[in-house]
C-alpha cells in the first residue's frame, strides 16, 4: 500500500515576507519621492534661468544704442525687475564676475539671487544661483553664457542647473579640445 503524501499548505505570508515586502515598497516610495523632489528643483531653477534670460534684450538694446555694456544696474533700470518663484533678484555688474581683467565695456554679468529654502535645510544657505555672462563679439553681436556661479561661496551647485547652463561650460571645454587637436 502507498501512503498518501500530504503537504503543508502555507496560508498567508511568512515572517520574512512580512518584513521584506513593506521594505521594498518603502524603498520604491523613497526613490520616487527623490525623483519628484529633484524635478521640482529642476523646474524652479529652469524657471529662474528663463526669467533671467528675459533681461538679455535690455542689455542687447543698451549695447546697440551706446556701443558698450551697461556699467551699472541703473543703466538698464534693473530696479523694475519683478522677481518670481525662487528668483529673489538679479544683480548686474560690468565685466565678468570673478575675472578682474575682463573688459568692462564689452562684458557684463547677471548674478541670479535665489531663495531655495523651500527645498529643505541643505539649501538654506544658498543665495546665488547662476551667472548669465554677456560677451560682445568682434561683429558687435553678444554671446550669452549661462554658467554655475563658482565665484560666490553660497552658490547653488552646478548639478542643479538646467542643461542650458551646464552645456555652455561643456562647449568651452569641447572647443579647447578641438583646438588642441588641430
Amino acid at each position: 500500500m502507498k501512503k498518501n503524501q500530504t503537504r503543508n499548505l502555507q496560508r498567508g505570508l511568512t515572517t520574512s515576507e512580512m518584513v521584506v515586502y513593506p521594505l521594498i515598497v518603502l524603498v520604491l516610495v523613497a526613490v520616487g519621492f527623490g525623483f519628484y523632489h529633484n524635478s521640482k528643483i529642476d523646474d524652479a531653477v529652469t524657471a529662474a534661468v528663463e526669467l533671467g534670460l528675459e533681461q538679455q534684450a535690455i542689455v542687447e538694446e543698451y549695447f546697440d544704442t551706446h556701443g558698450e555694456m551697461p556699467q551699472s544696474e541703473e543703466d538698464i533700470n534693473l530696479s523694475n525687475f519683478t522677481p518670481q518663484g525662487i528668483l529673489t533678484g538679479i544683480e548686474y555688474r560690468a565685466g565678468e564676475l570673478g575675472v578682474p581683467a575682463a573688459d568692462k565695456l564689452r562684458t557684463g554679468t547677471f548674478r541670479a539671487l535665489v531663495d531655495m529654502r523651500e527645498f529643505g535645510g541643505r539649501f538654506k544657505d544658498i543665495e546665488s544661483g547662476f551667472l548669465l555672462i554677456a560677451r560682445a563679439q568682434d561683429d558687435d553681436t553678444i554671446k550669452w553664457d549661462c554658467v554655475a556661479d563658482e565665484v560666490t561661496v553660497d552658490a547653488l551647485k552646478g548639478r542643479y542647473l538646467p542643461e542650458t547652463c551646464s552645456r555652455a561650460k561643456d562647449d568651452e571645454e569641447g572647443d579647447g579640445a578641438e583646438q588642441e587637436e588641430e
